[in-house]
């Protein structure tokens, strides 16, 4: 098992139900983590059976994460993914009349369609996505997502309930290495799709004039994809070299987490959790809505001006953010020498080419007329 889940697995163990509730809320909203939420589904089956969590408490809890994760989920598929979708899917083979029809389809076997996606392993964000992305009314998607989620939720919790206590080290050190493989071919696809587009699109530069609230709306969208994209892209990375031996990257993280503890008095690991996801992803945003109105002034095509843009974060993060958090400048107070600033750099320079390379695809498609990208051609029947 790799060090992050086991840390993870650790925040369960000592903050079960808040642990419960982060974890499938993070998950259903489209971030990436360490600890699947298959296998915490089934942790808190394993607490029930032991008597240390109420039955009811566990459901509430699970649903509630799912239904408002997900929710996140289709709201930002439908605000942002439909028209990425509509306005490159003919450079991936993807006509409006196919569109279309899919989109007829879910339309009229959506609950159907929902509900089977919900339930099968593997299919539950895509469901979501697909869910917004053609326009799926939410009063249909969200009883459809309820009703797949339960019985999701429920096959989990009652497979931990029933195995118990072994179901960790029937899951701890096979699971890791498939969720691994999978991930890593997941991000293969997803590059090979996007450099597809971006070639036979010709993207180069974004859409420069628009309204600030389409700017704002934009920059978010693209900061949260480029968030998510680095932390998955970063959390493989460590896990690599983990497998290979190589644990100093993962272990100048974890010394980062104890500078934070010691430095704002927290004891708990759930306190160290929140507030450093919560920082790391306000300045992310804020990074993100900092290059929208910046971007234009950088240079082209616009992975060069992302690249030279993260040098900013990069030099705020050694600068400012390390030794308000007890780390000390460029890191140097953790003890591991150059790795945290070599570390910070890559990411920095990951989130800055992601960054510019999702704001592009973003502010391209979704300044398409909208009667354009959401009225594809009916179907005739």
């Amino acid at each position: 098992m790799d060090v992050a889940a086991e840390w993870g697995l650790r925040f369960l163990e000592e903050h079960a139900e808040l642990a419960l509730f982060l974890v499938l809320l993070l998950e259903e909203s489209g971030i990436p983590l360490p600890l699947p939420g298959d296998l915490v589904m089934m942790l808190a089956g394993v607490r029930v059976h032991q008597g240390r969590m109420h039955f009811l408490v566990a459901i509430l809890l699970m649903e509630s994460a799912t239904l408002i994760g997900c929710s996140i989920l289709y709201t930002l598929a439908r605000r942002g993914g439909r028209p990425v979708l509509y306005r490159y899917g003919k450079f991936l083979h993807l006509e409006l009349d196919k569109l279309a029809k899919a989109e007829d389809f879910l339309r009229r076997h959506g609950a159907l369609a929902i509900v089977l996606g919900r339930v099968i392993p593997g299919l539950r964000i895509p469901t979501s996505l697909a869910a917004g992305v053609f326009g799926v009314p939410y009063h249909v998607y969200l009883p459809s997502a309820a009703l797949g989620a339960t019985a999701y939720i429920l096959f989990f919790y009652l497979l931990g309930y029933i195995v118990g206590p072994g179901v960790i080290r029937m899951v701890e050190g096979p699971h890791f290495s498939v969720r691994f493989i999978a991930v890593l071919v997941g991000l293969g696809i997803v590059g090979f799709t996007y450099v597809t587009i971006r070639r036979r699109a010709h993207l180069n530069e974004a859409v420069h004039v628009m309204p600030e609230r389409f700017r704002l709306e934009t920059a978010l969208m693209a900061g949260l994809l480029a968030t998510a994209t680095t932390s998955l892209a970063i959390d493989l990375l460590l896990n690599g070299l983990a497998l290979l031996g190589h644990t100093t990257p993962a272990s100048a993280l974890f010394e980062l987490a104890r500078a934070l503890s010691r430095r704002f008095g927290m004891r708990a690991p759930i306190e160290v959790l929140i507030g450093g996801v919560a920082l790391y992803v306000v300045l992310e945003l804020i990074w993100a809505v900092v290059y929208a109105h910046v971007e234009r002034w950088l240079p082209e095509p616009d992975w060069v001006g992302g690249l030279l843009f993260a040098l900013a974060p990069f030099a705020f993060s050694l600068l400012v953010v390390l030794p308000l958090l007890g780390a000390g400048v460029a890191g140097l107070s953790l003890g591991m020498g150059p790795i945290p600033a070599a570390g910070e750099l890559l990411r920095n320079l990951l989130y800055g080419w992601l960054l510019a390379s999702s704001y592009t695809l973003l502010s391209r498609a979704r300044s398409v007329p909208r009667q354009r990208v959401e009225q594809p051609p009916a179907v005739v029947p």
